[in-house]
């Protein structure tokens, strides 16, 4: 059993600095609190950012190796010569070797990427089911559950992503697109303008794809968050549904709000086709000018095949970064809004507090005194539900609340334990306010108090 309990204590106080470091970046922007508190991660995220590079070089080295291994090959069909066979086995084997090698450290890459972005997600699950717990049940009043899950589950996952699909892949993109472009222009100025001639257009395309996806998904995410609403109200309240016959009532909202949801996904997929069809015509229209243009030089002996091939490798290669231009700005787009409604959320100021140096409610007496309460609920501070209500209640005794329906009984039972605070008068139990005392965090509190109508 001691073993348990240091366990215990050791993930209690691992849980604590998690959670301090989640609200250490409140007032920064989304972006830079997401990659601050991902980059506390500092030995996975050096790893998965090391690897990024090296493998976007090992990449880059692929056309140039290739472009040579081409060339060797027309020397040993025209001359048979024994050293040109061993130098193109030796270029085979380099080729070879540095693709593994690549391969691997793209394996690195996406492994300490992905570890970096679970032990996010980890540690924001546990700053949101804190917050879910600390924050009063006046918040819980006015807000719909399946809000809540839409955020704890969409939204964090959109955060928790961004260290794979925003920072890494902005690393990788900046290495391969840079020293690509420079290594194509210093090559041949005319086929390394011609090869990025499909550059601009595909960023554009692309980025201006996945904006129009971001603002759609954001919609997405709302109507989603609408049927998982109207999902939730029917499985808590299905006695209910059923007692009144409102199953078709029901079947239908619910089929509306989904039939809203498909309609916009179906949208979503009209964008990403006609963009990639777009995109992808851009390409190969670029490839087929490096191919005029250099099989015109080839043939007039300014230029080798393999050079030719090379180029053609490099717009390969060239293509997919490109590509993920946009996905690179619909990442940052989905961190910075689901960031914004995340942390949003985890920064809210707790309604009910206690007072510095509160203790633990003892309760001996069972002594309860209510002095002259007003009380007004936050939604509508004008409207008191109720007015200089006083009544004392002790141990063992039992006490009858008696009113006509929206006169203030069960709002009565929810100051007792603090569910809201009083708006004048005074709350008090053993003697003491009760905000200058916390409920233990092993006491039974009341849960269920009788209220007759």
């Amino acid at each position: 059993m001691p073993t348990l309990k240091a366990g215990r204590e050791r993930s209690r106080g691992d849980a604590r600095a998690h959670l301090a470091a989640v609200y250490a970046g409140k007032g920064r922007s989304p972006l830079l609190r997401i990659t601050f508190f991902s980059l506390r991660h500092y030995w996975q995220a050096s790893l998965a950012i090391g690897a990024t590079i090296i493998a976007s070089v090992l990449q880059l080295m692929i056309p140039r190796l290739l472009g040579h291994a081409v060339d060797q090959a027309q020397n040993v069909l025209s001359t048979a010569a024994e050293g040109a066979q061993q130098a193109l086995l030796w270029s085979a084997v380099t080729l070879l070797l540095v693709s593994v090698a690549r391969g691997l450290f793209t394996l690195v890459q996406n492994y300490y990427s992905e570890s970096v972005g679970h032990h996010v997600g980890y540690e924001l699950r546990l700053a949101f089911y804190d917050k879910v717990q600390k924050l009063s049940y006046s918040y819980h009043d006015r807000v719909h559950s399946g809000d809540l899950i839409t955020l704890g589950l969409l939204d964090l996952d959109g955060v928790r992503m961004f260290f794979s699909t925003g920072f890494v892949r902005t690393i990788l993109l900046t290495v391969l697109i840079g020293v690509g472009a420079y290594m194509l222009l210093t090559t041949d100025v005319v086929l390394g303008l011609l090869a990025l001639s499909f550059v601009p257009f595909v960023a554009w395309r692309s980025s201006v794809a996945q904006l129009m996806l971001r603002a759609t998904w954001v919609v997405l995410q709302e109507r989603l968050s609408i049927m998982t609403r109207v999902m939730e109200e029917n499985l808590g309240g299905i006695r209910v549904v059923r007692a009144f016959s409102g199953q078709l009532f029901e079947l239908a909202k619910f089929d509306k709000a989904s039939k809203a949801a498909l309609e916009l996904a179906h949208d979503r997929v009209l964008i990403r086709v006609k963009n990639t069809s777009m995109m992808t015509f851009s390409f190969f229209a670029a490839m087929g000018l490096v191919l005029w243009f250099g099989g015109n030089k080839v043939i007039a002996g300014d230029m080798s095949v393999g050079t030719l091939a090379s180029f053609l490798t490099f717009m390969t290669i060239l293509q997919m970064p490109v590509r993920q231009l946009g996905l690179m700005v619909n990442s940052f787009a989905r961190a910075s809004t689901c960031g914004n409604r995340l942390f949003a959320f985890l920064d809210l100021d707790i309604e009910i507090k206690d007072e510095p140096g509160a203790k633990p409610l003892k309760v001996t007496e069972g002594t309860l005194r209510f002095e002259n309460v007003d009380f007004a609920y936050p939604s509508a501070p004008f409207r008191p539900v109720l007015s200089g209500v006083s009544f004392e209640g002790r141990k063992g005794q039992t006490i009858g609340i008696v009113g006509k329906p929206g006169s203030g009984k069960s709002t009565v039972a929810h100051l007792i334990p603090r569910f809201y605070d009083v708006t004048a008068g005074r709350s008090i139990s053993e003697r003491a306010i009760l905000r200058r005392w916390r409920w233990p965090p092993d006491s039974d509190t009341p849960r269920s108090p009788t209220m007759v109508s």
